[in-house]
């Protein structure tokens, strides 16, 4: 093992030992030990690493790192950077399990992490204003961050709002848009919820499902019929055999729905919804084919991805700002935190250690 990456190691190793806060605290810390200390990788690279960790599955942050380790010494540095992150989280559990079942309880624990979690809020805030101002350089950047972080802010699926910010990435540069098409956006937006579900629902059949469309009908009709009461049986048997009995794939038939709940807008959404997985996994495989890394298209839609990447790390920080700042000197520290990462360059990791300790002084 080379210096290099021992040295990588490392840095992955206190991001597994200090990285609280789950995967968004965690990304925080990675960007800081891998990009803004040691430089192991870029910014870029980080959005690269994002973006791919999100499309695979299992939890992402290990993702990340092993798509960094393997980006930089291959095999060995995925297995390194991999164990590095897990070993850290994996020593405490058994510690913390062992005396969870010996005494039935966990003195301190919940109030060490009450001080941890303030910190925590200000480090992602500090590494989304960080990670904007070097990736988002256009106004194009600009309106894919916001739409981004109104679909996380609702909720809507993380690894479906990354694969749409790519693909506005890649309309907004190689596309010319009419002045319908710019109109059609805010039409949209007004029911902004429902499009998401509608759009959420089909996107996840079209990506599991095998079989052609006959595979998905029974999905489909557990989602919109017993899930959500959108179409009664004799409707969502109706729409089928509309489906059957039109130009087409079965599939077709999410055109239906999708009408019947949202008019017209509802019927170019559950369409796009359930043809544009397979849509992707064929352009991700061409791409590979063909070298992906010096495509145009591909590089937009990367470009795409890093407003999204600021954007989830925005809307977490907002959300862990309602949960971790609701007490005024919880607030107070964790407001003091964030001026002291943004003016003073403080390691992260100390700030964190602070937190621990600022939890017995403030309880």
């Amino acid at each position: 093992m080379t210096k290099s990456l021992r040295e990588l190691t490392k840095s992955i190793f206190k991001v597994g030992l200090f990285g609280f806060g789950g995967g968004l605290g965690m990304l925080a810390l990675l960007r800081t030990e891998c990009v803004r200390k040691k430089q192991f990788i870029t910014d870029d690279d980080l959005c690269t690493a994002v973006a791919l960790g999100q499309m695979l599955p299992g939890p992402f942050v290990p993702n990340y790192c092993e798509y960094i380790g393997y980006h930089l010494y291959g095999i060995r540095g995925a297995v390194a950077a991999g164990a590095a992150l897990i070993v850290p989280s994996f020593i405490l559990m058994i510690i913390l399990s062992w005396f969870y079942l010996t005494y039935q309880t966990l003195p301190g624990i919940a109030l060490i992490f009450k001080g941890i979690g303030a910190v925590i809020t200000s480090i992602i805030l500090w590494a989304s204003f960080e990670m904007g101002r070097v990736l988002i350089k256009s106004i194009k950047g600009v309106l894919i961050f916001f739409f981004a972080l109104t679909l996380f802010l609702l909720k809507f699926d993380p690894v479906l709002t990354v694969i749409i910010s790519g693909l506005l990435g890649i309309a907004f540069e190689h596309m010319r848009f009419t002045r319908s098409a710019v109109l059609a956006v805010p039409l949209f937006l007004f029911d902004l919820n429902r499009a998401a579900e509608l759009f959420g629902i089909f996107t996840k059949i079209g990506a599991v499902i095998f079989g052609g469309g006959y595979g998905a009908i029974p999905f489909i009709q557990n989602e919109v019929c017993t899930i959500r009461n959108w179409l009664t049986a004799k409707e969502f048997v109706d729409a089928v055999a509309l489906g059957q009995m039109t130009p087409g794939p079965v599939a077709i038939t999410a055109t239906f729905i999708g009408f019947k709940v949202m008019g017209i807008p509802g019927a170019l959404v559950a369409t796009l919804g359930i043809f544009l997985p397979s849509f992707l996994m064929l352009l991700i495989l061409v791409r590979i084919y063909r070298k992906i890394s010096t495509n145009k298209y591909v590089n937009s839609f990367f470009n795409g991805i890093k407003s999204a990447v600021v954007a989830i790390l925005l809307s977490t920080g907002v959300f862990f700002v309602l949960l971790n700042w609701q007490q005024p000197a919880y607030a107070v520290f964790g407001i003091a935190a964030l001026f002291a990462l943004l003016f003073l360059k403080i390691e992260p990791i100390f700030l964190i250690l602070a937190g621990a300790v600022f939890s017995f002084i403030a309880r």
